[in-house]
């Protein structure tokens, strides 16, 4: 009986190995053929037998991609643009939400409905009232128009909110009250430290968000040096059309880099986040 339950084990284990690695390969696969084609010549990509690896490695097309286009520049305003949304946003979205989960003030659950409702309205409907406003406040071509509407976003409050409810003890604000602690005091020694995991979290979720905003960024910005890189590989990918394909599949893939270096160096954070956040030890 021991022995049948010790089979039964080994091919359940088995078989899940099986269905990973076949859900990685197919997840992986567009990535690898990405990649790979970056350092291919326009006829290897579309040929009738495609090979995976190219026949010969060339740098013809990144050589192609700095020469033609101003990609140096779209990336350093990603990065511009990206780092002080992300900073903006753990800032105020931490202060927002321990706010909201441990003070009282008039029209507090009014407030925070209101909050939540933001969250039902794509973003489709706020283009052009945005835009409007934007360009009014003469934010047209401006990098400060694509860093000021994520510094709050709504989903990031209620997070906060969320871990700051229990995550916070309020018998360790009342103790620093006693102590003298001011309640700014109490925000930035007490709170902060105390969710960190749910701000690193949040803080990679800005950081993929705003990284691969696009459609924000190309009504907002009309100059091809204001743009970003998810933004300029819109206009590769429309000179693309007509060939150069490995232009296209160059950017892309150096502009996917700062993403999976993020991801690498703080998926750790990330996951005890969201275990902290769901209530598991």
């Amino acid at each position: 009986m021991m022995k049948s339950e010790k089979i039964k084990k080994y091919c359940f284990t088995l078989l899940s190995l099986l269905l990973l690695a076949v859900i990685i390969v197919i997840c992986c696969f567009p990535f690898v053929l990405m990649i790979s084609g970056s350092f291919k010549e326009d006829y290897e990509i579309f040929t009738l037998t495609p090979n995976i690896l190219p026949r010969s490695f060339s740098l013809s097309k990144y050589q192609e991609l700095f020469r033609q286009w101003p990609f140096l520049s779209a990336m350093a305003n990603s990065v511009i643009v990206t780092v002080i949304t992300t900073l903006g946003a753990c800032l105020f979205c931490t202060m927002a939400g321990f706010t909201f989960a441990k003070y009282k003030f008039p029209w507090k659950n009014f407030l925070f409905m209101l909050v939540l409702a933001t969250l039902m309205l794509p973003l489709e409907t706020r283009l052009v009232p945005t835009y409007l406003l934007f360009r009014a406040m003469g934010g047209a071509n401006k990098l400060w128009s694509l860093i000021l509407p994520g510094l709050v976003p709504a989903f990031g409050i209620f997070m906060l909110r969320s871990f700051a409810a229990n995550g916070v003890p309020t018998e360790t604000m009342e103790a620093a009250r006693i102590e003298g602690a001011t309640e700014t005091k109490i925000l930035f020694r007490i709170a902060f430290p105390m969710l960190t995991p749910a701000i690193f979290s949040l803080a990679i979720l800005i950081f993929m968000n705003t990284w691969n905003d696009f459609l924000w960024p190309i009504i907002i910005i009309s100059r091809r040096e204001q743009l970003t890189v998810t933004a300029l590989l819109r206009s590769i990918g429309d000179v693309s059309m007509n060939g150069g394909y490995g232009i296209l599949l160059a950017a892309t893939t150096l502009s996917v880099l700062p993403i999976l270096v993020l991801y690498l160096i703080f998926n750790r954070q990330m996951v005890k986040g969201i275990i902290e956040g769901s209530g598991k030890e």
